[in-house]
């Protein structure tokens, strides 16, 4: 068991932000699968098909990197910033490197990377924000409360196309993404995702260990919602603005559980491992499906190939460039702030 009063780091972290992001490439990968099993004149097969157009919900996998961000980022910080200077340029140098280079990438195929860099941008604004939130006294429990409630009327007012095509099920004017707000709103309505990270962090000390029998309770539990706001999504007219921020209270319980577990149970090493360009195969895989898809047919017998060359893509643009960056940042708070 780590010691809750010396430890950097908690195990198991970095195993679920690889899978978050396998899901997320996955998502917005065509399931060659899913689309041959649906066209089938058998309903058995018809209906793994939809099952399987639906078991994986990138938005959600979004939204519980939310949840890991603002854990990792109160954690060591929750009795205060030593200094904020060498907190930004940690956090923004390491992000805004290998974003840059993914969007000039991206700026010849009509930037594909929009569709996961929406999220990053949230990120950036939370690490910005977040020093003037420690100084806020209030409880953080108050503080997510006061996020949920504006979080809930800026959508009810912004996205209300979303809200009547709900209520009235009907598709007019119905967008159903959580990233309509575009990359300067769409954090007012994740930050209390993100907070809900930032109440992890402030009492998961006091926590008492669980067992493997909950923790696969809460991973079929949100398997399930996450499966059903997939669906909704498209056959219900349930918008993903009107359903994450509910799912995310969900996934905060799961969160939590897998924390608290892994705190005195052994990760997966490999997952471990390959968690560490997680970062870069959120970023990089759009753009790689689209560079692959005009080199090799996608099918049934490819679709593998798809996706462990798309992993390889990722851990090549980890090791290029966004490990450097990381070093560039520590270079430069060694140089300036002389804190490292």
């Amino acid at each position: 068991m780590q010691d809750r009063h010396t430890r950097k780091w908690f195990y198991g972290i970095d195993s679920l932000r690889f899978i978050l992001a396998l899901l997320v490439m996955l998502y917005h990968f065509q399931n060659v699968y899913a689309l041959s099993l649906k066209k089938s004149v058998y309903l058995p097969l018809k209906v793994v098909g939809v099952f399987l157009a639906n078991a994986i919900d990138g938005t959600s996998a979004v939204i519980a990197f939310f949840i890991i961000s603002g854990f990792v980022i109160h954690y060591p910080s929750k009795k205060g910033i030593s200094s904020i200077p060498q907190f930004l340029v940690r956090r923004f140098v390491r992000i805004l490197i290998p974003l840059a280079v993914i969007a000039g990438i991206g700026l010849g195929f009509d930037h594909p990377e929009k569709s996961v860099t929406w999220s990053l941008f949230c990120e950036l604004i939370y690490y910005a924000i977040y020093p003037l939130l420690l100084k806020i006294k209030l409880s953080w429990k108050v503080k997510f409360i006061a996020a949920w409630l504006i979080a809930a009327l800026f959508i009810g007012i912004v996205a209300n196309n979303d809200v009547w095509a709900f209520i009235r099920q009907s598709n007019t004017n119905y967008h159903g993404y959580y990233w309509q707000f575009g990359i300067y709103l769409t954090w007012i309505a994740g930050m209390p995702c993100w907070l809900l990270g930032v109440l992890i962090a402030e009492h998961i000390d006091d926590l008492k260990t669980t067992t493997i029998r909950t923790l696969i309770y809460y991973r079929l539990g949100v398997f399930a919602a996450s499966s059903f706001c997939c669906f909704a999504q498209f056959h219900m007219h349930l918008s993903y603005v009107l359903s994450m921020n509910i799912l995310a209270l969900l996934l905060y319980k799961w969160l939590q559980t897998e924390i608290i577990y892994y705190n005195t149970e052994q990760p997966n090493l490999i997952l471990e491992k390959m968690g560490k360009f997680s970062y870069s195969l959120y970023i990089c895989h759009p753009v790689t499906f689209l560079l692959l898809r005009q080199m090799i047919a996608l099918n049934g017998f490819t679709y593998p190939l798809f996706m462990v060359l798309t992993i390889g893509v990722g851990y090549l643009f980890y090791l290029l460039v966004e490990r450097p960056s990381h070093r560039l940042a520590q270079s430069i708070n060694r140089k300036y702030f002389n804190l490292f």
